[in-house]
């Protein structure tokens, strides 16, 4: 596949084995190249990014898998996700949350805004896990389903947690590179590997529930840590801002073999805007099959995002070095500030 973005998904798509592969001019031109379309689209496809397509489908099997346990299985103590507590660092909570539980919303301060937000419900389920090594006293501990109930889950998602995030790593090394920063810039900020993996299961449900706004998949919104690596399957959904017309927006149409990237919130906030954190949503994919008087069923989806976030305890200043003349426009911040800003408001009743 050329290296030159192409249009044909909508989105740019890149052969990220350039980067990984190629010499020191190579990976300069590919650097660049992805951070200006981080720039224009704030979202790029990559394919040949150093996982396997086997190990894909390994991470789409067992996440149908747990889906697939029973409710009073999930719901247990030991796997189900604690509500957040304000200032602690169990913000970033692990385990199962049923459908309804999370609402995404993107106004973190005007609570009105929120709770009214809240009153539509988003129609998904999910789980999540971070790290297994770590500080005890800064970490929820994750909650594995049992040997006995899914045996070999923890054993793969430890190892598949490992490999995203040096991946995660090597794009942080490109976006440093096409930015005329220290190859290593941002991954200092990340040694840590305090990064979230979801698995996300959108049930099959009635489309007039999301025509009516009785419950959506998710609605407008954009990530708040540094960036995120999708994983989804094919049956679509997700859209992304128009840059030409930001009220419109465009399919990021599921591709073989690529994973799509995209910029956070609290990486536009360092790069001093350069950036861009790009809004997306999950609207309803085709219907599955009819149902009686004329009702019909959106298909059930998959999607497994990655998502990055710098260590917490490190600050961050805006970098004022990428534009001339450059003014910081936000104050410095901790990755554990931030993101306690914006998980309160994603559970805020």
């Amino acid at each position: 596949m050329p290296s030159a973005t192409t249009q044909a998904a909508n989105l740019p798509i890149f052969d990220f084995s350039r980067f990984r592969k190629g010499d020191r001019k190579e990976r300069r031109e590919e650097s660049e190249k992805i951070v200006q379309a981080f720039k224009t689209y704030g979202f790029i496809y990559i394919i040949n990014y150093g996982i396997s397509q086997e190990k894909i489908k390994d991470l789409f099997y067992w996440s149908a898998k747990f889906h697939e346990l029973p409710e009073d299985v999930k719901s247990r103590p030991e796997l189900l996700r604690p509500e957040p507590v304000p200032g602690s660092a169990g913000y970033i909570a692990r385990g199962y949350s049923p459908v309804g539980r999370e609402k995404i919303v993107q106004d973190t301060y005007d609570d009105d805004s929120v709770k009214g937000l809240r009153q539509v419900q988003d129609a998904k389920e999910l789980y999540d896990m971070g790290p297994e090594t770590g500080v005890p006293a800064i970490r929820e501990p994750n909650r594995w389903p049992s040997e006995d109930v899914l045996p070999g889950f923890k054993s793969f998602f430890e190892t598949f947690y490992v490999e995203g995030n040096e991946l995660s790593l090597e794009i942080q090394r490109c976006l440093a590179l096409g930015l005329d920063l220290d190859e290593q810039f941002f991954t200092h900020f990340h040694e840590d590997a305090d990064n979230l993996l979801r698995l996300i299961h959108y049930p099959a449900i009635e489309r007039k529930a999301i025509r009516n706004g009785e419950k959506a998949r998710i609605p407008p919104h954009t990530d708040y840590g540094t960036l995120t690596m999708l994983f989804q399957d094919n049956v679509g959904g997700l859209e992304v801002a128009d840059p030409k017309s930001p009220d419109k927006y465009i399919p990021a149409t599921p591709i073989e073999g690529a994973a799509i990237v995209n910029i956070g919130d609290f990486l536009q906030r360092w790069t001093n805007d350069i950036l861009k954190s790009n809004f997306h949503h999950v609207v309803e994919p085709p219907a599955e099959r009819g149902l009686p008087h004329g009702h019909e069923l959106a298909k059930e989806r998959y999607s497994i995002p990655y998502f990055v976030q710098a260590d917490r305890n490190k600050t961050i200043e805006c970098i004022t070095s990428l534009e001339k003349n450059g003014e910081p426009k936000y104050p410095p911040i901790t990755a554990q500030e931030y993101l306690n800003m914006r998980t309160l408001a994603s559970y805020k009743l």
